[in-house]
């Protein structure tokens, strides 16, 4: 499992997740959500083959190494290659 855009606090208030844990359990609850979605990976290579991410590939990345420095254990920031591999959808060429 990796960690997408959704399982941020700015996404988990705006889809009303936070409203919902909250209001069925409480707030203590919420935040085990979210340092349990801090610490999902944000990519991972399958069968020595395959890189996946949530996003795309982000114009910042040069080496699959340097996913592994980004301090994963953090809301998403709003740019920068932790953001990108979150949110980069592929674009059409014009």
């Amino acid at each position: 499992m990796l960690r997408g855009n959704h399982e941020s606090r700015a996404m988990t208030e705006h889809f009303t997740f936070r409203e919902e844990v909250v209001s069925r359990f409480d707030v203590e609850v919420y935040d085990a959500f979210m340092e349990l979605f801090d610490s999902l990976p944000i990519s991972c290579v399958v069968d020595e083959k395959y890189l996946a991410m949530h996003g795309g590939i982000s114009p910042e990345l040069n080496l699959i190494e340097e996913i592994n420095q980004i301090n994963r254990f953090q809301e998403v920031p709003l740019e920068g290659l932790f953001c990108d591999l979150m949110w980069a959808d592929p674009m059409k060429d014009d």
